[in-house]
């Protein structure tokens, strides 16, 4: 996650509001088992440990930066997204800002969703593709604001509708995406989509969406 966190962070905007939302789409409670895939430094699961008394917590990505004070409450795996298959189900998974750096970004998703314990819930956040930045550079430049030239860490764009589709091929049941985080507005050195505008054009106004999906009760 760092590529998009640093983006993110230039443009003046928290990845806080992600990750608010992120949880809020997962409808936490205590006692579940966690599984955040791409987990970078552990603040989704820092989150978690501190709000919700999960009954455990795991995290996987390819990079071991996950902050030492969580090591002795996470359980670390060392290995990319694609091996998420080989862990155990849990309740609930999350994948925060990932999908867009991965080679293999669909089967990826679905090593992660078949993760989803009966009754359990995936969540995914992504650049959100459709926003007005997005639609005007792809218009003038052809490129994506989140996926020019220069953000080599960006490399596989991720539209909803596919995330759900993909989902709804490994058996789980999508809502409608949700938005997060306020957008830069384009030419106005730095400004940001005030609540009001982002309330009324989400689509528009957010950096990421969000992909939430339930399986089914055994």
């Amino acid at each position: 996650m760092r590529g998009y966190d640093e983006q993110i962070a230039t443009a003046g905007i928290s990845m806080d509001s992600i990750v608010d939302a992120v949880l809020e789409a997962s409808r936490p409670a205590p006692g579940l088992r966690w599984l955040d895939v791409g987990c970078g430094r552990g603040h989704l699961l820092r989150r978690i440990k501190a709000e919700w008394q999960p009954a455990e917590l795991r995290g996987v990505d390819p990079i071991d930066w996950l902050d030492e004070d969580l090591r002795g409450e996470v359980k670390f795996e060392l290995a990319g997204a694609e091996r998420a298959a080989e862990l155990p189900d849990a309740d609930r998974v999350t994948m925060v800002e990932v999908i867009e750096h991965l080679e293999a970004p669909w089967s990826s998703l679905r090593s992660a969703a078949q993760k989803v314990a009966p009754g359990g819930w995936i969540v995914v956040s992504t650049p959100n593709l459709a926003r007005l930045r997005n639609r005007l550079e792809l218009a003038v430049r052809g490129q994506f604001t989140s996926f020019r030239p220069d953000n080599e860490a960006h490399i596989s764009p991720a539209p909803a509708h596919v995330i759900g589709r993909i989902l709804r091929e490994e058996g789980l049941h999508p809502e409608p995406p949700r938005y997060a985080g306020a957008d830069v507005i384009s030419l106005t050195g730095g400004r940001v989509w005030p609540e009001a505008v982002r309330r009324r054009s989400p689509t528009l106004a957010s950096v990421s969406v969000i992909v939430a999906a339930q399986r089914a009760a055994a």
